[in-house]
């Protein structure tokens, strides 16, 4: 993720975030606080910028950090740039939750670098508005403790909430709270890196291309099953099979080792009954939804399809899922879908 995909894509404050991947998260819009007298309550003054935080997850590590820049600082009526204070704070969970300072820990979270910025009274901290133009990026860093992670994936979720106001002479202010940015940890000693940290406001989906040859025999199969499940057995009258971007999602499983095994034998049962010697020939039983998933043959109730396939083609649609499965970090139990093109 860089600035430059940051300006073009990112949405205004207050909408959802552009999340690239499960490891890079974009925020860009125009952020506008209103400074009113605190005797009478009218508006005497308003501070509008445009802010960009770009974030980043990580692989291999249970970290999380994020690039935020304050843009286009324009101020009207009272407030000064030499004399109105900003305040720049991250809190986690909500915007009055507790805030993130550099060292401390919250929530089994960690802020180990950055800080927010012009704290009034701060040592050699510069809080006017006159600095934030001339230093006007910041960088923050956090970790996050294994020992606050649950479940056999040490899985721990975190919101982090971005706020940022302004301190000025018989001011107060007000200010739209802005969206949280959720990151998972996790601790999955099956994944290739042991360790890492995810946005997860995006939807996992895999995407296999029939006009691919290494894999076009799995990729026209599946998509079969999902748009012409008729065509596919085992036979059944009203037969749905999910995964497709616009049906039910499909689960990831793991540690159900023995669902995964009666998953394969369900499949390669109807192989067996289809293509009696497709195994002298070459060729795989493949299987969608996927042995490694939740609704596979075993519980699906006829709603799968069986198919011998070639076994190179195969194989090489099997390792593009084992591989998805690393590089997106799909845990045991994550939803995820399949597109074919």
């Amino acid at each position: 993720m860089t600035h430059g995909e940051c300006v073009r894509h990112g949405n205004s404050a207050g909408k959802p975030e552009w999340v690239k991947n499960h490891f890079a998260l974009c925020r860009r819009g125009t952020v506008q606080v209103v400074g009113t007298d605190v005797r009478t309550g009218e508006p005497v003054g308003t501070l509008t910028y445009v802010e960009t935080i770009i974030g980043f997850a990580y692989q291999g590590e249970r970290s999380v950090s994020f690039d935020q820049y304050f843009e286009d600082i324009q101020t009207t009526g009272t407030v000064k740039d030499s004399t109105t204070f900003l305040i720049n704070r991250w809190n986690q969970s909500s915007g009055t939750g507790p805030i993130l300072h550099k060292g401390q820990k919250h929530g089994g979270v960690t802020q180990i670098s950055g800080g927010f910025r012009g704290e009034v009274g701060a040592a050699q901290e510069d809080a006017s508005i006159k600095n934030w133009k001339r230093e006007s990026m910041e960088l923050l860093t956090f970790d996050e403790d294994a020992a606050s992670g649950t479940g056999r994936d040490k899985v721990h979720k975190f919101d982090f909430v971005p706020a940022t106001f302004f301190i000025a002479k018989d001011n107060k202010n007000v200010q739209l709270p802005e969206p949280k940015i959720s990151v998972r940890f996790d601790s999955a000693s099956y994944e290739k890196y042991k360790t890492g940290s995810i946005f997860t406001n995006t939807r996992n989906t895999l995407t296999y291309d029939r006009s691919n040859a290494a894999v076009n025999e799995t990729a026209q199969h599946i998509y079969d099953a999902q748009h012409h499940p008729e065509n596919t057995v085992p036979t059944k009258a009203g037969k749905a099979v999910p995964g497709a971007p616009s049906a039910k999602p499909l689960h990831r499983i793991f540690y159900d080792t023995t669902l995964r095994r009666q998953n394969r034998d369900t499949a390669r049962a109807v192989c067996r009954a289809n293509w009696p010697n497709y195994s002298s020939q070459d060729k795989d039983c493949d299987e969608y939804p996927f042995a490694t998933t939740k609704e596979g043959a075993y519980k699906a109730q006829g709603n799968f399809s069986a198919r011998a396939l070639d076994s190179t083609d195969n194989q090489k649609a099997g390792s593009q899922l084992s591989a998805w499965y690393n590089d997106a970090r799909i845990l045991d139990g994550d939803a995820f879908y399949v597109q074919v093109k």
